[in-house]
């Protein structure tokens, strides 16, 4: 990597928003260390987003190329991160809308219950088995950003709030409607490999 041209107004190159503001002048460079700051993040995000690796890796470079090419919108350099968190979240929904992916629960059907010692703590769980990541992907789209960033990403729900741009109320809603939504897609797919599996051979 070539050493990155002078720049007067700041002092620490890896300064956040030194970079955000370097790249919006065209540096490459700049761009290239926000990149290897987030690229990690941003694919675990949207790999959960869509329960595929290989379309999160794609949907990631997606996202960066989006932030790149509209940096110029970005009015608050300190912002950038929740700005690039809103971009792959809307690169993400317009891909399950591409591909006619549709979650299997109804919010008409919703109801709130104290249901959350039936399969233990899903939280524990999300990364650990292929169909608990399964039915994370398959949440409801208007629940599952807020579920996958208080769940796996750990941020607080007012920090979802401002990634969001919406009511931190809304966000606390959306979690806990989202574990219901991801209990019921669960039992759906467990159920369904189950019965495959009692299934007699031929």
């Amino acid at each position: 990597m070539t050493d990155p041209p002078p720049f007067d107004d700041w002092q620490d190159p890896l300064d956040e928003v030194a970079l955000v503001m370097r790249a919006q002048q065209g540096d490459q460079w700049a761009f290239n260390e926000l990149y290897a700051k987030y690229n990690n993040q941003m694919n675990i995000y949207l790999t959960r987003m869509v329960g595929n690796d290989n379309v999160g890796n794609d949907l990631t470079q997606e996202t960066f190329l989006k932030a790149w090419e509209s940096l110029s919108t970005l009015r608050d350099a300190t912002c950038f991160k929740s700005w690039l968190y809103r971009i792959a979240t809307n690169i993400a929904l317009n891909h399950r809308q591409r591909v006619g992916q549709i979650s299997f629960s109804s919010l008409e059907i919703y109801q709130e219950k104290d249901n959350s010692t039936i399969i233990g703590n899903f939280e524990d769980r999300i990364s650990e088995t292929e169909i608990l990541r399964q039915a994370l992907a398959r949440v409801n789209p208007t629940y599952r950003p807020c579920l996958i960033l208080y769940v796996v990403e750990e941020l607080s729900q007012r920090e979802i709030a401002e990634l969001l741009k919406i009511n931190v109320n809304n966000v606390s809603k959306y979690v806990s409607r989202g574990k219901e939504d991801l209990r019921q897609v669960y039992y759906r797919l467990l159920n369904g490999q189950n019965t495959a599996r009692r299934r007699p051979g031929r």
